[in-house]
């Protein structure tokens, strides 16, 4: 993050996932969502570049990305 760049707050993070969930939220909820998805990004990009790699590629694409896209959301699906 570049500096002078203010976070997300986190009561508002908090906010939005109690009104799309519908439940009470922990205090550490915003914590628990950003490593979700840093877990999840780490997992899309290492069966992109599996994939790209199998497929004959230099480098990882937005087509090898697409492709693993669909399996990488259903493992993380709760």
């Amino acid at each position: 993050m570049a500096p002078g760049q203010k976070l997300y707050p986190r009561a508002t993070v908090k906010k939005i996932v109690k009104a799309h969930s519908g439940c009470n939220v922990s205090k550490n909820v915003d914590v628990m969502i950003f490593l979700d998805y840093v877990l999840f990004m780490q997992t899309l990009m290492k069966e992109a570049t599996i994939e790209a790699k199998q497929g004959g590629e230099r480098g990882v694409t937005a087509r090898s990305v697409r492709k693993v896209t669909g399996d990488t959301l259903a493992k993380f699906k709760g």
